[in-house]
């Protein structure tokens, strides 16, 4: 028999949902492992090739947490968005301009070993290997 649970219910449930990996603390991974590569600084427009990389099945177990939604020409996340922001107030993000066009990876190499070592370790393949197609593309 399949249980029903009324939209109240549902709602205050949800707020208990705990991720098993945040998009903060994939971004947290990402860019400590683009900066491990000597990549410092990243196009402010990551929504497009984390959107592609959430079409693959192989990165569902890191990016399955993130949200994203079309305006018609662009993929935008607010989920991302938040991220970057809380990444930029804790230092580890820059900016190159006001506009924000550019990321700066501003990690040291203390940060990108306590980034890496903070997550369960089962994501960092997958992290990673997000991370390596980023560097392929763009490169």
């Amino acid at each position: 028999m399949k249980y029903q649970v009324n939209e109240k219910t549902e709602a205050y449930l949800s707020r208990f949902y705990e991720p098993s990996i945040t998009t903060y603390e994939f971004l947290k991974c990402f860019f400590a492992y683009l900066m491990q590569k000597k990549v410092e600084q990243v196009d402010r427009d990551l929504f497009s090739f984390l959107y592609e990389q959430k079409q693959n099945e192989d990165n569902n177990d890191v990016l399955s947490e993130i949200s994203f939604r079309s305006n018609g020409v662009n993929y935008y996340s607010d989920d991302v968005e938040d991220a970057l922001f809380n990444l930029q107030n804790g230092g580890l993000l820059g900016k190159m301009n006001p506009s924000f066009g550019i990321i700066m990876i501003k990690y040291t190499d203390d940060e990108i070993d306590e980034a890496l070592n903070s997550i369960n370790p089962k994501y960092n393949l997958g992290i990673e290997r997000i991370a390596n197609n980023y560097i392929l593309k763009n490169n």
